[in-house]
């Protein structure tokens, strides 16, 4: 880092891979900045940070956490006693792990169908598809992230590498089976946006098992929101029961038009800000600065 740490109030949490987060981390610094707080990037994992100094974390870029999971959501549980971190420590803590869907189905949300696998079991795939009808579908681990260990399966052609997926991934991981969903081609995957409690923009996001080689999952483009989708990304939300400083609602439609909820992006989303523009950017810097005057 090209200041030291100690200088900042507002840590923009990232990981070693990511040491100067992104652009629209840059974005979000410089208005803080103009709200008299100085922010920027902390790796999650360093030894040498005393958490305490910070007026505010804000969880930004800690794009490792998917393969060190219990390792992270210990160390926020450490640094959430230390000084505010946002989201909170049980909150990522249930959202690092796939299971919240199911916790959110249970709660009268409509989510994409899922066959769950347990860590340590035996799955057969191709008898699996058969059983739900899916001839096109998606595996992969209940932990994971940037489609880490995750395969698209178009019977018969690849079954054996999903066998070989679950064979490998299976003993040390839940996982999970999912139709895949082709309205993600046409109508897109849509992103439903909400900083400090408030939708500020949406996007429309690449499908990232299309089999687009040029695959950019940092690459997004606004997109308007519909009034159903909005109301739906708002029962998620409360669904959850939670407080979320920022939250981004995955969507898409099954073969009816109907929506479904593919993910709840509240532990460490890009929120795709530059899309977004000034008043997402806007909207968030002043809801961190309401939190982070509000605990001093």
């Amino acid at each position: 880092m090209s200041v030291n740490e100690n200088a900042y109030d507002v840590a923009l949490v990232t990981a070693s891979t990511f040491p100067e987060c992104l652009p629209d981390e840059h974005l979000l610094a410089q208005a803080l900045a103009a709200r008299g707080l100085k922010a920027g990037p902390v790796i999650w994992d360093d030894p040498a940070v005393d958490w305490s100094r910070f007026r505010l974390a804000l969880i930004r870029t800690a794009w490792d956490s998917d393969v060190r999971r219990e390792e992270f959501v210990a160390w926020a549980e450490r640094a959430g006693a230390r000084c505010p971190l946002w989201n909170p420590p049980e909150v990522l803590r249930w959202n690092t792990h796939k299971g919240y869907l199911r916790e959110l189905a249970a709660r009268g949300i409509a989510t994409v169908p899922t066959a769950w696998l347990e860590r340590g079991s035996r799955a057969d795939v191709k008898a699996l598809l058969a059983e739900r009808g899916w001839a096109d579908a998606v595996v992969k681990p209940a932990v994971s992230a940037g489609a880490r260990d995750t395969l698209r399966v178009r019977r018969p052609e690849n079954l054996p590498a999903a066998q070989a997926l679950v064979e490998r991934v299976l003993p040390h991981k839940d996982m999970m089976v999912q139709p895949y969903l082709p309205s993600v081609e046409g109508h897109g995957e849509r992103s439903i946006l909400f900083l400090g409690g408030e939708h500020t923009h949406a996007i429309k996001r690449q499908p990232a098992l299309s089999g687009n080689p040029g695959y950019d999952a940092t690459a997004a483009e606004p997109a308007p929101s519909s009034e159903d989708e909005r109301a739906f990304a708002r029962q998620v939300l409360a669904a959850t029961g939670f407080e979320l400083l920022y939250a981004r609602v995955d969507v898409a439609r099954d073969e009816h038009g109907g929506l479904l909820l593919m993910e709840l992006e509240i532990t460490e989303p890009n929120l795709f800000l530059r899309q977004g523009g000034p008043r997402a950017v806007d909207t968030l810097a002043d809801a961190i600065v309401h939190k982070a005057r509000g605990m001093a």
